[in-house]
């Protein structure tokens, strides 16, 4: 058996394949991002879900995740994976590899990511360029779930939110700020947490105050991760993740503003990067 798992910071999804690339069953845990879960974490996680019927019959592991960006990192999610699937031959790439797999079509095109966390780059077909890094979600992270979450929760504990959304935010959200402050600086994965306040954004994105806070955040994207490639406007935008999924009208009226072109937006890449892979 062949594993296949693209992974966020959120969640991670995984297609179990026979050596054809057909797709036998699938499964799902939580995200294993480097910078925020340790390799003793990530084996109870593994321990628990359920892998642990076929790890021994897996013969080989492609990993692509978010943070898996330098040997370092990678070591800390290849580690437990190897006491996990002792017989398989493991392999850890970064989530911006996994993005642009699964989304070439034979032509150069820049994919950006809009899930918890955001990142961009450009694909010509054999080499991946990245030329705004992304920073996290402390220094960076424009237009993801954690960024738009962090947005929301600074208009409502400064009593910036109109009277219909403090209304609708109180039913559902968390309204003490010491709780927020504690998952935020003492929590293990603040991004996760931070990023669990965008639903309510996407889901009154028709009020004028969320379409101004979605559109400005994009707007940033933009600004920082697409018009930062030579040449960009000849190149179709395409886009990977849950926050571009649900913003996909917001993201048409940013790519007009930049003159450029909306490609593919796909919430899941799992199925296309199989199909690239095994292609390839």
């Amino acid at each position: 058996m062949i594993l296949i798992a693209d992974s966020g910071s959120t969640k991670c999804s995984w297609a179990i394949c026979d050596d054809s690339g057909t797709i036998i069953d699938r499964c799902s845990t939580i995200g294993f991002n480097p910078y925020f879960i340790s390799s003793s974490a990530i084996l109870n996680k593994l321990e628990a879900s359920d892998l642990t019927e076929i790890k021994e019959s897996v013969s080989k592991v492609y990993f692509y995740g978010a943070g898996c960006s330098s040997l370092k990192m990678n070591k800390i999610v290849e580690d437990p994976f190897k006491k996990f699937f002792v017989n398989a031959e493991i392999n850890i790439l970064h989530d911006l590899d996994a993005a642009c797999y699964s989304m070439y079509d034979g032509t150069p095109s820049i994919t950006g990511i809009l899930g918890t966390g955001s990142n961009s780059c450009l694909f010509d077909g054999e080499k991946i360029h990245e030329s705004a890094p992304s920073l996290g979600y402390t220094l960076g992270d424009e237009a993801s779930g954690n960024y738009i979450g962090r947005k929301l929760i600074n208009l409502y504990f400064n009593n910036k939110l109109n009277k219909d959304l403090k209304s609708k935010y109180e039913e559902k959200y968390e309204t003490d700020i010491s709780k927020v402050n504690s998952n935020v600086y003492s929590g293990s994965r603040a991004n996760v947490y931070l990023a669990k306040f965008f639903p309510f954004v996407s889901d009154n994105k028709k009020d004028p105050q969320m379409q101004k806070l979605i559109l400005d955040c994009l707007d940033e994207f933009f600004d920082l991760h697409i018009s930062c490639f030579e040449n960009y406007e000849n190149h179709k935008i395409n886009f990977i993740g849950s926050v571009a999924y649900f913003l996909q009208e917001e993201l048409e009226v940013i790519a007009t503003k930049y003159n450029c072109k909306l490609g593919m937006v796909i919430k899941n890449p799992i199925d296309k990067l199989i199909e690239y892979h095994f292609k390839k």
